[in-house]
């Protein structure tokens, strides 16, 4: 049972384009319990687990963050072979959201509060790191946390010099061994704040630290780690977390309520997550009829921001997805996407963005970086 009245600390485990399970969680905590991120004396995180954490330790908007994952999704989304597509780029799209979103002063505001987790290149060893010099090296330590080798590519990014890869290549839940770290995960297992099976589970796996049980859902959610699922799918992942962090706060007495869920019931009949779907008359078909992209049940629990979010990206997805779209997937100009020319421009235009650290990084493929942490 969590005590509010002792010290603890929260750890996000690493889960891919699953982050918007995180998105969900954190809404639902702080509308109902701030103080649980507020007061607590270290965060940490591995992978997207620890882009999470220096969200919540800044402040920064949960919308604004829900914007930028869906958009990332929606990019993979666009190709047949989703994030390995040499046209897509997730690092650097997580790095110009980080440019964007991080305040000048990002490194004073999270040192020693939060905690990423990284895995050494040279010798495997995981390494915390909670001190930052810089914005620039705070964002440096981000883009390694997350770095998952051949699917982000193959030279790793450095940190202080060393080169480092995802932090959950060594430990995906930092710190989740200590009695007062409270463990989040969208993965059901035997995390404080995970989902529960539904299903039957056979087995349970450990992945670095992470408890994940062997069943169908869980299988989906690996799969939607590294594979975004559509955009209305994700929307429904967001309420589900939303909805697993209400039963955890709950379960722990930390929100004074008679009736937590009727309430929640009450706020969702006042939130719509656009004009189409407020204006649609008689009943929930009739929503369904005339708002065709997103079915509002699977988002009404969520705050009123990130429903117009979620809206927005699946009404996109839709429209980009529509009837015409289907009709002419096959047409000739279409056929330019599965020839080796549409590759190869993508894979040119990655090489011209490396060629600055051509030099740097031939001497770590032929094995002569020396540099030590």
């Amino acid at each position: 049972m969590f005590d509010p009245n002792k010290e603890w600390s929260i750890s996000f485990a690493g889960c891919g384009f699953m982050g918007i399970y995180y998105v969900g969680v954190i809404s639902c905590i702080l509308e109902r319990f701030p103080r649980f991120i507020r007061d607590a004396s270290k965060i940490y995180g591995a992978s997207a687990g620890a882009l999470m954490a220096a969200i919540i330790t800044l402040g920064i908007p949960l919308d604004k963050c829900c914007t930028d994952l869906m958009y990332m999704a929606k990019e993979a989304r666009k190709h047949k072979l989703g994030p390995l597509h040499p046209a897509y780029n997730l690092l650097q799209l997580v790095q110009e959201s980080l440019l964007e979103k991080l305040p000048e002063d990002a490194h004073l505001r999270v040192s020693r509060k939060l905690s990423l987790s990284l895995t050494r290149v040279s010798d495997g060893r995981n390494l915390l790191v909670s001190q930052f010099d810089s914005r620039e090296e705070l964002i440096q330590a981000l883009i390694c946390s997350c770095f998952v080798p051949l699917y982000c590519g193959v030279v790793p990014p450095t940190y202080r010099g060393v080169y480092y890869v995802d932090g959950a290549v060594s430990d995906n839940l930092p710190r989740c061994q200590l009695g007062r770290t409270i463990t989040i995960s969208p993965y059901a297992g035997e995390s404080d704040l995970c989902p529960r099976a539904n299903t039957l589970t056979f087995h349970e796996v450990r992945f670095n630290n992470v408890s994940i049980q062997v069943n169908s859902e869980n299988l989906y959610r690996v799969t939607s780690t590294f594979f975004p699922p559509e955009a209305e799918a994700m929307a429904e992942i967001c309420q589900n977390g939303y909805m697993d962090a209400l039963r955890f706060l709950q379960e722990n007495n930390l929100i004074s309520s008679e009736s937590p869920l009727k309430s929640l019931q009450a706020d969702a009949t006042e939130r719509v997550c656009c004009d189409q779907a407020k204006d649609s008359p008689g009943g929930g078909e009739s929503v369904k009829r005339d708002h065709p992209w997103l079915d509002p049940k699977l988002i009404r629990n969520l705050p009123a921001e990130l429903q117009r979010v979620l809206c927005k990206a699946c009404r996109e997805t839709h429209t980009a997805g529509g009837l015409l779209t289907h009709m002419t997937e096959y047409l000739p100009k279409k056929v330019t996407s599965y020839l080796p020319f549409d590759s190869a421009r993508s894979m040119a235009q990655r090489v011209r963005g490396w060629i600055p650290d051509v030099p740097r990084d031939m001497r770590w493929l032929f094995g002569m970086d020396v540099t030590k942490q």
